[in-house]
């Protein structure tokens, strides 16, 4: 190519403990209870509003929170809560949905409304009934993960765009719902952090990979044999300065530490684990004792 025509390319820095995106072999059981959850929610929804009522699944993509966030502008956010560690799924309501199920709540005909403002107190307490018939629905369809969903609280956009960063992803599933003369829809987003249950994985390693940067699954696989240092590092010695000036070789130093104090070990130069220093046949090694909680890690990775 001729010297200057070249087009500049879009070179990025590579962060290789980000990474980002689930295959979708491993969604798979996910989408399918989310599809059982729509077939069983449009009896359960006709019955509640006395009107016939179909349910449709429209789509499961991978996005960034902030963008579905902006997407939805000032609609009706609700959070669910998953399992006991307050896990957040966030349930989105459209306005052309949102009034016209809780007109036909409050003894109304359910018919189509154009309103777009924010919803009273009253409207509020109604509109909850709709989310707890959601939950309830969610609750049976993903009870083969074993994870429990719970009522959370409404949730305003202004909260939302502070809790939700630039980096988080989420899973959103988007339903349509079409009663006899109205109809709207609803999405549920699932940030990649409260997937765990639902992979079969220890949620803090899906919070690690729920940034954004994707890594191709061949580099993924190569990554697995890399290699990182590691460091055992014994805290806390203290000696006097005299017995540092008569240091010598073959000379024992007393490091004031007891003989059963846990050593730090360091990975990648990161206090990750408390451990005992061992003999694994002709190597020396480490007995793990317990992973450090992250405020002990950032405690000592800032000191």
């Amino acid at each position: 190519m001729a010297s200057g025509t070249a087009a500049t390319e879009n070179v990025q820095v590579c962060d290789f403990r980000v990474v980002g995106g689930i295959d979708k072999a491993r969604l798979a059981p996910l989408v399918t209870a989310t599809e059982a959850f729509t077939r069983a929610f449009a009896p359960a929804l006709q019955q509640r509003m006395g009107m016939a009522c179909e349910t449709t699944l429209q789509s499961s993509e991978q996005m960034a929170c902030q963008a579905f966030l902006e997407k939805a502008g000032n609609s009706y956010f609700v959070s669910l809560q998953l399992g006991t560690h307050g896990e957040m799924v966030l349930l989105q309501i459209d306005s052309m949905l949102l009034f016209p199920v809780v007109d036909r709540l409050l003894g109304g005909s359910g018919g189509p409304s154009d309103l777009s403002r924010e919803v009273t107190e009253i409207e509020d307490q109604i509109a909850k009934d709709f989310v707890k018939l959601i939950r309830q629905e969610l609750q049976a369809a993903w009870q083969p993960f074993n994870v429990l969903v719970s009522m959370g609280v409404r949730q305003l956009p202004d909260q939302l765009q502070r809790t939700f960063s630039a980096k988080d992803n989420a899973l959103v599933f988007s339903f349509s719902v079409n009663m006899q003369s109205a109809g709207g829809g609803f999405q549920l987003m699932l940030p990649m952090a409260s997937l765990g249950g639902f992979l079969g994985a220890n949620t803090a390693t899906v919070r690690e990979f729920s940034r954004t940067g994707m890594m191709s699954p061949q580099l993924a696989e190569k990554s697995l044999d890399w290699t990182f240092g590691l460091e055992l590092a014994l805290l806390g010695g203290k000696v006097r300065a005299i017995d540092l000036l008569n240091l010598s070789a073959g000379k024992i130093l007393q490091l004031g530490v007891p003989v059963q104090s846990p050593v730090m070990l360091k990975i990648g130069g990161y206090n990750s684990f408390e451990a005992m220093p061992v003999r694994a046949g002709n190597h020396r090694g480490a007995q793990l004792l317990g992973r450090l909680l992250q405020s002990h890690l950032e405690t000592e990775s800032t000191t």
